[in-house]
């Protein structure tokens, strides 16, 4: 049972009292925290949550460029060598100074194999961390490491630091229950599966925020979070559909939207003794969906169709790419080809409610599917389900995980390389591209080798590639606040 902290009272609050005086900021999503240990999870939920109590090393703003947050400058003494300048009178909630030690024992701790952190592959490449200074820190890589700015902001979850102290007294139980970071907001109250409640800091390096309080509730229905939007119960709720957007833009509420960096796919688990395993029949499922039909019906033509798992924006991303077209007929030969005529049964695992028209968008695939044979059964599973599920590699068939990233070494690297935790697919010949498009400063070599990945994911199909999503938010028309593209919800300059 998650400890719980703050007045016993707020827990017979109804939701919509929470939004009550302009003082108080309510985030409806989908989701609760999976844990409150930064390292411990890979669920943008969650992250949204640990944003505002945390601070990494480089954070983005809302252009998507890396600025600095706890290092105030970095530089490259040699190739192999990541110098940061750490910001200097920063503090921990608890009163633990910041300094290069707390770096240190952030990716330590992260980088140990035995601690298995999630998004442990954004770091891997990171071989020592070394203390030249109480504020100066150098990261020590075997290969250059071109995505690493990338990989310290804090959509990486494991790079925002954590206070060494209060983290080693209880192996880090306390700080999955009780979060304390440097961040611009310290942690009250943790009540599961409903809400989170935090505090402003007045101690805050970049300046107290101007909310003095922030709830993120968990509220996995669509209707409902618009509903408590509509009530006044919630400052912002995520994920509105296109549908939505003119009837929410009034004197009460309006809509806040960005195109996302953000991926809507389908994963093959080639791991199992399955018909997945055969090239043709991922071929098949390629050729079977209708993914222009499913964006033009269910978010009224809204997001951006990819050609492969990657923004459409990230690096190395050619526009020359051209999907799967929609053939059933090739996709029935296909399988007929790799001796199923009559089409299999598979599971397909997903959250329900977790991203916009997620649950619609798997309905709609899976009745595509069933026109050429194939029984997608679909399996909703909870978000903490999910986890556990995950951290066991125990993903089976068909999922729709999503994912984010503006580099291959941030996409095709973790969900494609072989042994990578969140892979379920093996290729030698891609591995080998993958490790050298990730040890390689060189912006136009880079470019030829993923061009070169790109070929044979193409070709071998591991994932059914779809749309890269708008973010749409419903937001209490009196609050002042800009989505970022990455879909962290960063709350430091939000105000009433």
């Amino acid at each position: 049972m998650v400890g719980t902290l703050g007045v016993a009272a707020s827990a017979l609050l109804p939701i919509g009292a929470w939004g009550q005086g302009p003082s108080t900021l309510v985030v409806a999503q989908a989701a609760d925290a999976y844990s409150m240990d930064p390292a411990k999870h890979s669920a943008f939920p969650t992250a949204n949550i640990l944003f505002q109590i945390y601070d990494g090393l480089v954070t983005q703003d809302e252009q998507g460029n890396i600025v600095p947050a706890l290092a105030t400058e970095w530089s490259n003494p040699d190739s192999l060598t990541w110098r940061f300048k750490l910001r200097q009178g920063v503090k921990f909630h608890n009163g633990e100074v910041f300094n290069a030690a707390a770096v240190k024992y952030t990716f330590d701790r992260a980088l140990d194999p035995n601690f298995k952190a999630p998004y442990y592959s954004r770091i891997s490449q990171i071989k020592a961390v070394n203390v030249v200074d109480d504020y100066t820190v150098d990261f020590k890589t075997d290969k250059p490491f071109p995505t690493m700015l990338l990989s310290l902001y804090e959509g990486s979850f494991p790079a925002l630091i954590v206070p060494p102290a209060y983290t080693a007294k209880s192996n880090g139980s306390d700080l999955g229950a009780k979060p304390i970071g440097t961040g611009p907001y310290r942690f009250v109250e943790w009540k599961k599966d409903d809400r989170v409640v935090l505090e402003a800091n007045p101690d805050y390096w970049g300046g107290k925020p101007a909310i003095d309080k922030v709830v993120f509730r968990a509220i996995k229905e669509t209707r409902t979070r618009i509903a408590e939007l509509e009530s006044g119960g919630a400052s912002i709720a995520v994920d509105i559909p296109p549908e939505d957007m003119p009837s929410l833009q009034n004197d009460e509420t309006k809509i806040a939207s960005v195109p996302s960096e953000f991926l809507y796919f389908l994963a093959f688990d080639t791991t199992r003794d399955t018909p997945l395993k055969d090239k043709r029949v991922r071929q098949a499922i390629n050729y079977a969906v209708d993914v222009d039909a499913i964006q033009q019906a269910l978010l009224n033509g809204m997001g951006t169709r990819i050609a492969l798992t990657l923004p459409s924006n990230g690096f190395g991303y050619d526009p020359a790419w051209k999907p799967y077209p929609y053939d059933p007929a090739k996709a029935k030969a296909l399988l007929a080809e790799a001796g199923y005529p009559d089409g299999f049964t598979i599971p397909l695992m997903t959250r329900k409610g977790r991203f916009m028209k997620d649950s619609e968008i798997v309905e709609a695939t899976v009745g595509f599917l069933a026109k050429v044979g194939i029984k997608a059964e679909i399996q909703y599973v909870e978000p903490g389900v999910w986890g556990q599920i995950s951290e066991k590699h125990g993903r089976e068939g068909i999922t729709f995980p999503g994912w984010s990233g503006r580099d291959p070494n941030l996409v095709w690297m973790p969900l494609l390389h072989t042994g990578e935790y969140q892979s379920y697919y093996s290729n030698p010949e891609l591995d080998k591209l993958l490790d050298a498009g990730a040890a390689t400063i060189d912006a136009n070599e880079r470019k030829a080798i993923y061009a070169k990945a790109a070929a044979i994911i193409k070709e071998d199909a591991p994932h059914l590639p779809m749309l890269q999503p708008p973010l749409i938010y419903g937001l209490d028309a009196r609050l002042t606040w800009t989505p970022r593209p990455d879909g962290m919800i960063d709350l430091r300059k939000a105000h009433f």
